[in-house]
């Protein structure tokens, strides 16, 4: 799920200011950007993140500097990279007419490396840093938990929405499947008939039950029975509190199962037609429930 949160605190003299931001991934994922000197804390920080979201691509970016502002970066001339520059200028001297006095201080300095940008050292130890840094990390969970609740409360109306497509179509299923496994039955009899002609009493019976096996093997009772309570159970899951994208994509699995199942013993346009469209509706919810925390 998408989101953004900011979170800012003070403490022992520094300001830290955190920002993250989530995109769609159907696993956790997590990239942070900490100041060098505590790059060794990224899995202490992921660790917190990773407790108060399930899944998502987060990018968390951590900025610290002196709470007086001002001063704690700056501009660094490299003296060692502008020296081997100078190098260069001195061995070209004499060669396609190059002088070292056409090269101007504006050059040198526009040069990449010769100017470096660079941040003072922060003076806190671990603990402290954390002690800040976890502070504004959770002023901005609370932010980014917030948004992704809002896109959250859309996507579960879409959800509920796609539910009552496919109870329609089940239910146009149910009604019509009794009409087909009569027909059917009355086919297979037909068929019988019209090969073999007049049979024995005992032939008769025993025909009688293999159309009856038959006619047995293309019922859609059960899966339509499964399908309902499938849909009853997502239903209930939007409802629950905490993290429910993991169970809603099982459950949407088995409701595929069930789907594919109805669609291959059919035997009918139209209900080879509905269960199309429930199939069509569980790929797009599928699509949905993978991003749901």
């Amino acid at each position: 799920m998408t989101g953004f949160g900011r979170g800012e605190t003070e403490a022992d003299g520094y300001l830290f200011r955190v920002e993250i931001k989530s995109v769609n991934h159907r696993y956790f994922n997590v990239n942070l950007r900490l100041p060098r000197e505590f790059s060794h804390l990224e899995n202490r920080l992921a660790g917190v993140l990773s407790s108060r979201v399930e899944r998502g691509h987060l990018n968390l970016g951590l900025d610290v500097e002196t709470a007086a502002g001002g001063g704690s970066r700056g501009p660094r001339l490299d003296r060692e990279v502008l020296d081997g520059y100078l190098e260069i200028v001195e061995s070209l001297e004499g060669l396609w007419n190059v002088r070292k006095g056409g090269v101007t201080v504006e050059a040198l300095l526009g040069l990449p490396g010769v100017i470096a940008w660079e941040d003072e050292a922060i003076e806190l130890d671990d603990a402290s840093f954390l002690a800040g840094a976890e502070s504004a990390l959770e002023a901005a969970l609370l932010g980014l938990i917030e948004s992704r609740e809002t896109e959250g409360r859309a996507l579960e109306s879409d959800l509920r929405d796609r539910l009552a497509t496919i109870e329609s179509w089940r239910a146009k299923i149910e009604e019509r499947a009794p009409l087909r496994e009569a027909r059917e039955r009355e086919r297979l009899r037909a068929k019988i008939a019209e090969l073999i002609g007049d049979l024995d009493e005992m032939l008769v019976e025993r025909l009688e039950k293999e159309v009856v096996l038959l006619a047995d093997r293309l019922d859609v009772a059960e899966e339509l029975t499964r399908m309902a309570a499938h849909l009853e159970l997502f239903g209930a899951e939007l409802d629950a509190d905490g993290a429910v994208g993991r169970k809603l994509t099982f459950i949407l699995q088995e409701m595929l199962r069930e789907a594919n199942t109805i669609g291959s013993k059919a035997n009918d346009p139209e209900m080879q037609q509905a269960a199309i469209e429930i199939k069509s509706e569980i790929e797009k919810m599928r699509e949905q429930a993978e991003n749901v925390e």
